[in-house]
C-alpha cells in the first residue's frame, strides 16, 4: 500500500501542487443483518483503493479510484488536480495547511484471532445464538434485530511533507434491538459491544448477557407509565451524558463549524461556557477506545484534546487547514469514512471527565425529578446551541429514590445554558461505542461519562 500512496504523491507534486496526501487501503470487512432467525444481510469481502487531495492555488482538489493499477492512479491525480485548478480560479478565500514534523511509523493492532480466519459459519451462528438469547428471555420478546460488523486491513498514509505512516487496524462491533410486547404497547431497547481487536471481543465479554440485558430492559418498559412535561431536576446516565457532550459540545468544537459561522462556541476560547465541575475533552489515545487511532488521516498525530477545562473553553479540534486559518496547531483531528472520502474535522473519543460523587450522593436531596438512561437519538443545531435527546429508559425520583418507570421522555434545552445547570458529575465513567455522522461519512466513535445531575433541565413526555 505505501508504494501505491509515493507514487501518487510523487505525481501530485511533480504536477506543481502546493500539498498533497494520499491514503491507500486494503479493508477485508464483513457485515450481517439478522431478525430473529432471518439474515436480511452477508456481505463479506475485500475493499481496495486509493484516494488523492491536493491543494492547488488555494483551493482543494480531491479523486479516489478501486483500481490500483498505474494508469488509474496517474488518472486519479489529473483528476484531483483539474478539480483543484478549476476551483483555484473562483475561490474567495485560499486554504493554506499548517505544516507538521514529517512522521515515518508502522503500527499493527493487536488481534489473538484475526476477523479475516474467522469463518463466516461461525459468525451465523454465532449470531444466530445472541438472537435466540434475547427472544427465549420471555414470551413478551417479539423481535431481536441483530447487527455485526467487523474489520482487518492496512492503510497507508502518505504526505508531500514526507510523512508516511503504514497503519493496520482491526475492529469487531455487535448490536441487538430487542422488542417486547405487551397488550397494544411495544417497547424496544438497545445493546452493543465492540472493540479495536479480533474475534476475542467474545472471549473477553459476556455477549450473552448484554443481549439477554436488552430483552430484559425492553421487558421492563412494558411497565412504564406516560412521563411528566417541565423543568425538572434530572439525573443522566453515562450513555446519555456521552452523547451530550459528542452532540451538543463536540461538534461546537470542531473547527470547520468554528470557523464557517456554525458553532456557538465561535469566540469563546479562554471563557466560561459551564459550570466549574465540568470538564470534556475528546482523546484520541483512550486504550481500546472506539475512536481511538495513533495518527489521523493527514498523517498528525492524534492526543488527548481537552476542550472544556473547570467550565473554560480551552481548545478545538482541528486539521490542517483549520489550524493554518486560526494560527493554531493541527492536533490529529482528520478523520475519512475511508479512501473513498477526503479527510474532515472530526470526534475520536468523546468525554465528559469523573467528578467526585456517588451515584447515591447524586440522586441525594432530589425530592422530584427524574432519571434518564441510554439514548434513542434526537437532533442538535451546533449555530444555534439547541438540543434534543430522547431516553431509552426513564423513572421517576422521589426522596432520592428512583421509584416509577416512565416511558417517550425527552431532554432538551440551550447547550451553554444545561453546562452551567451541571451541578454534580458522578466518578463512574462507562464508555459506549458508536458511529458518528457528518458530510456523508460515518465515522467510528467513543462516547463516555459518569453520572451527572442537572437542575432546571427541560424534560418532555407524551401519553
Amino acid at each position: 500500500m505505501l508504494d501505491f500512496a509515493e507514487k501518487a504523491v510523487k505525481q501530485a507534486v511533480d504536477s506543481g501542487v502546493e500539498y498533497a496526501d494520499v491514503r491507500a487501503e486494503q479493508i477485508y470487512s464483513t457485515t450481517i443483518r439478522l431478525t430473529n432467525d432471518r439474515f436480511e444481510q452477508v456481505v463479506s469481502g475485500i475493499d481496495q483503493g486509493l484516494g488523492v487531495r491536493v491543494l492547488y492555488g488555494g483551493a482543494w482538489g480531491f479523486g479516489s479510484t478501486t483500481s490500483l493499477e498505474a494508469k488509474e492512479i496517474k488518472k486519479t491525480v489529473e483528476n484531483a488536480l483539474k478539480a483543484a485548478r478549476a476551483a483555484s480560479k473562483a475561490v474567495k478565500e485560499k486554504a493554506a495547511v499548517q505544516k507538521i514534523k514529517p512522521v515515518k511509523d508502522s503500527i499493527k493492532v493487536k488481534a489473538t484471532k484475526p476477523v479475516a480466519r474467522i469463518g463466516i459459519d461461525k459468525k451465523l451462528k454465532l449470531l444466530l445464538h445472541l438472537s435466540g438469547v434475547a427472544r427465549k428471555y420471555s414470551p413478551k420478546v417479539i423481535g431481536a434485530n441483530v447487527g455485526y460488523n467487523d474489520s482487518d486491513g492496512e492503510k497507508a498514509i502518505v504526505t508531500s511533507d514526507e510523512t508516511r505512516i503504514l497503519a493496520h487496524s482491526s475492529r469487531v462491533f455487535a448490536l441487538i434491538n430487542a422488542v417486547a410486547k405487551e397488550g397494544e404497547k411495544i417497547t424496544s431497547c438497545i445493546e452493543r459491544v465492540g472493540r479495536i481487536g479480533g474475534f476475542e471481543l467474545f472471549d473477553r465479554v459476556n455477549a450473552d448477557q448484554v443481549f439477554e440485558l436488552a430483552a430484559k430492559r425492553a421487558v421492563g418498559l412494558l411497565k412504564a407509565k406516560p412521563a411528566p412535561s417541565g423543568r425538572f431536576t434530572v439525573v443522566v446516565d453515562p450513555k446519555l451524558a456521552g452523547v451530550f457532550a459528542h452532540e451538543a459540545v463536540g461538534h461546537g468544537c470542531e473547527a470547520d463549524g468554528v470557523i464557517s459561522g456554525e458553532s456557538i462556541l465561535e469566540g469563546k476560547l479562554m471563557k466560561r461556557v459551564g459550570s466549574d465541575i465540568v470538564s470534556i475533552l475528546d482523546d484520541s489515545t483512550v486504550q481500546e477506545g472506539w475512536g481511538t487511532e495513533k495518527y489521523d488521516d493527514e498523517g498528525v498525530p492524534t492526543q488527548r484534546r481537552p476542550l472544556i477545562e473547570k467550565g473554560v473553553l480551552k481548545g478545538y479540534i482541528h486539521n490542517k487547514e483549520s489550524a493554518a486559518k486560526l494560527g493554531m496547531e493541527p492536533n490529529g483531528g482528520a478523520r475519512a469514512q475511508n479512501f473513498s472520502h477526503r479527510p474532515i474535522v472530526r470526534m475520536s473519543n468523546t468525554q465528559i471527565a469523573n467528578g467526585t460523587y456517588s451515584f447515591d450522593e447524586i440522586l441525594e436531596g432530589i425530592r422530584h425529578g427524574v432519571y434518564l438512561k441510554g439514548s434513542r437519538g434526537g437532533e442538535v443545531d451546533p449555530a444555534k446551541g439547541t438540543f434534543q435527546f430522547n431516553a431509552e429508559e426513564v423513572y421517576l425520583i422521589k426522596n432520592g429514590e428512583l421509584t416509577t418507570p416512565l416511558l417517550d421522555v425527552s431532554l432538551s434545552g440551550m447547550t451553554l445554558e444545561t453546562l452551567h445547570n451541571i451541578n454534580a458529575v458522578g466518578k463512574d465513567l462507562e464508555w459506549a461505542e458508536g458511529g458518528c455522522g457528518k458530510g456523508g461519512q460515518t465515522v467510528p466513535v467513543g462516547t463516555g461519562s459518569p453520572h451527572m445531575r442537572i437542575t432546571n433541565a427541560l424534560v418532555g413526555g407524551r401519553a
